[in-house]
């Protein structure tokens, strides 16, 4: 049986989904503007969200909040882009859905 995801390690995404706070910030992605208030004029939808509203959704300090995000970006189930003095963080709904069909056909 074969657990592979093309350009992704699907145990790496596994450990990433091995987490409360880290599920919750890419459920919350789903629909960013409902769940994070919008930052110096940016859209969590259009531009992404940053540490900074992730530390806020979880009510963890910023450092934590940077280690959630690097670690779910590590798994390739979110894309990381500067925008400003800030890294912007956006859902890969391709990678989410490989995941979750991975799961679905191995399992």
């Amino acid at each position: 049986m074969s657990f592979n995801i093309p350009g992704m390690d699907l145990d790496l995404a596994l450990k990433a989904l091995d987490n409360t706070h880290r599920r919750t910030v890419l459920s919350a992605m789903r629909d960013p503007r409902r769940h994070f208030k919008p930052i110096g004029g940016t859209d969590p939808l259009i531009d992404g969200v940053c540490v900074t509203q992730v530390s806020e959704l979880l009510g963890v300090n910023q450092s934590t909040a940077s280690t959630y995000m690097s670690m779910l970006r590590a798994a390739g189930l979110v894309t990381a882009s500067r925008v400003g003095k800030y890294t912007r963080y956006q859902r890969d709904e391709q990678a989410v859905a490989a995941v979750a069909a991975a799961i679905i056909r191995d399992l």
